[in-house]
């Protein structure tokens, strides 16, 4: 897929085996400098709150710079960020409340990055297929470097010394930002005749307003606040389900979570494949219905081989989902705009994150603790059902003519 792909891609494998290890030595860190379970959960949670307050103006800022310019210098400020950690820690200055700024600059950075990451993948490969495939590569290297070799090369790490792990983050970053910089062409939108610039808030209004009229990129939008919502209420309760209704222990509660793991790093192998064969709508359908399924198997099953296939089948049809539906979103937003319209699809996407733990915990606290997982799974089949007329392959094909119809959407030269 060209020399300019591959570049990026090895960029997201160095950057993504550095999450990995830092998911697994922050909060390892945050314990041997803490008793207090408000501060280390604050260590976990703050590196999430910046799509919140920065996500929509984030996408704005990067469809005015040049989005190479974008990743490199966030790759080049966590890098420092890290450095001067490693520094810290090294010298016993580190401290709880350094590590919750440290994780919300991070936050911070990964913004930038990864919006700017997503606006640049149509300019760097051309074509759906090799879209697809990039996407696909891409989510194959986040889910290998933050999920399965990232955290325990984090904790080998951080046994040896709790240095390590962020000094190997750093470089991370380090390398990632060499690969980038290495991009050659102009990754900005073309100039405009409009005499002045507007406002940040009215280009943030415009890529949103954008959003909410479109009505395939909405329904999306859409869904994934309610899959988000079903999979934190799932997540948040998983650690129950494994002890008191499948009978784990500390170590098979961790098997189970790295068989979702498991089955999103095979699924992004196969989006390619799984594209060619089905239609993006009927996909759509299919893997919220099949992922709505497992989580009320999962929540059903007393068996824990059960359960874990179950977690590994809704980590196999999210990471599909993900790449197939990520790479229209892609294709479907015009290039001038791209920035804005993947950030506030994003945001829209985690708002139902904040609320599952908590609908998630009422609910088994007022019924059982299958409760939320049967309606949650049931909700999502229905949500599915529900969406079909506006994901239908019928309207998604008319949206992908109409994108590719106009110029404005075809980006950057290669």
């Amino acid at each position: 897929m060209g020399s300019s792909f591959n570049k990026v891609w090895v960029a997201a494998i160095a950057s993504s085996l550095g999450d990995g290890v830092q998911m697994a030595a922050l909060p390892l860190l945050a314990v041997h400098l803490t008793s207090d379970p408000l501060l280390i959960g604050a260590v976990g949670a703050v590196g999430t709150l910046p799509w919140f307050l920065l996500g929509l103006p984030a996408g704005a800022l990067v469809d005015r710079w040049d989005r190479r310019k974008v990743m490199l210098r966030a790759d080049l400020v966590r890098f420092a960020i890290l450095a001067l950690l490693t520094v810290a820690v090294l010298t016993d200055h580190a401290n709880i409340f350094l590590l919750i700024v440290a994780g919300f600059a991070l936050g911070c950075g990964d913004i930038f990055f990864d919006i700017s990451a997503q606006a640049v993948m149509p300019v760097v490969v051309s074509g759906e297929q090799a879209l697809i495939r990039a996407n696909s590569r891409i989510s194959a290297a986040q889910i290998n470097g933050e999920q399965l070799a990232g955290p325990p090369l984090g904790g080998a790490l951080f046994s040896l010394s709790q240095s390590l792990p962020f000094l190997g983050n750093a470089l991370s970053f380090l390398i990632s930002a060499i690969f980038v910089g290495s991009l050659k062409g102009d990754f900005g939108n073309a100039p405009t005749d409009e005499p002045t610039r507007r406002s940040l808030r009215a280009e943030v209004a415009e890529g949103l307003r954008w959003l909410l009229q479109h009505r395939v990129l909405r329904a999306l939008a859409g869904t994934a606040a309610i899959g988000n919502l079903v999979f934190t209420a799932k997540m948040s309760l998983l650690v129950l389900l494994a002890k008191n209704q499948l009978g784990l222990g500390d170590i098979g509660y961790g098997l189970l979570l790295s068989s979702t793991a498991v089955g999103a790093f095979i699924g992004s192998f196969m989006s390619s494949s799984i594209s060619k064969k089905i239609q993006v709508g009927s996909m759509r359908c299919i893997g919220m219905s099949v992922e709505g399924l497992a989580v009320v198997g999962l929540g059903l099953t007393g068996n824990p081989w059960v359960a874990g296939g179950m977690m590994a089948t809704i980590g196999f049809s999210m990471s599909v989902q993900i790449v197939i539906v990520g790479s229209l979103r892609q294709r479907l937003a015009p290039a001038e705009i791209r920035g804005r319209v993947l950030s506030a699809s994003r945001l829209i996407s985690l708002m139902g994150a904040p609320f599952g733990g908590v609908l998630g915990g009422y609910l088994a606290g007022a019924f059982s603790l299958r409760t939320p997982f049967v309606m949650g799974g049931l909700l999502m089949v229905l949500v599915a059902l529900v969406s079909l007329p506006a994901l239908s392959n019928r309207s998604i094909r008319e949206a992908t003519d109409e994108a590719s119809a106009t110029p404005s959407n075809q980006g950057a030269s290669r």
